[in-house]
């Protein structure tokens, strides 16, 4: 059984590796972090044994929990950075936000990110400056040089994205 598992793994790897590292490292954004992501999910993958090679789409399965562990290395990075805090900024910090709604405010935003990299590079910009910086729909076509209706476009189409995963995320 465990040969079958190995060869099943192996098959993947070759079939798909590239493909899911680009994937992994668009979503955290960075090639290194992409690599370990796919490591670990590789790991989780031989670690399901003999329920692994019995996955009838082994390609969405792949990608899919590479998106998962994607969420979970954000999660942990975002959680990680906040604990990075400069001596001078304690004094601002709001100790009133209970620790629970903090680790879970942080844990969506994470996913919000991961979701957010799964957009064109220009999708991104747009929501970013409409929905982060405030900036109008006609100072956004003004700065990236297209017209407002496409700003609207990719406004539209970064909601519904997130929407959609998020939606999907929160059903699990």
């Amino acid at each position: 059984m465990a040969d079958h598992l190995h060869r099943w793994l192996g098959d993947l790897f070759h079939r798909y590796h590239r493909e899911v590292v680009r994937y992994a490292s668009r979503l955290v954004g960075d090639r290194d972090s992409g690599e370990e992501i796919v490591q670990d999910t590789y790991v989780r993958l031989a670690a399901r044994s003999a329920q692994a090679a019995s996955i009838e789409h082994p390609k969405t399965y792949l990608f899919t929990a590479t998106r998962n562990a994607a969420v979970d290395f954000t999660a942990k990075r975002a959680v990680e950075w906040s604990y990075r805090v400069d001596a001078d900024d304690l004094s601002s910090l709001a100790l009133t936000e209970d620790p629970t709604s903090a680790f879970y405010r942080r844990q969506r935003i994470a996913r919000l990110a991961v979701v957010l990299n799964e957009l064109p590079s220009a999708c991104q910009a747009v929501f970013v400056m409409n929905k982060i910086e405030g900036r109008t729909h006609s100072e956004i076509a003004r700065s990236l040089g297209i017209s407002v209706s496409m700003v609207e476009k990719h406004v539209m189409r970064a909601l519904m994205h997130c929407r959609d995963l998020m939606r999907d995320d929160d059903s699990r």
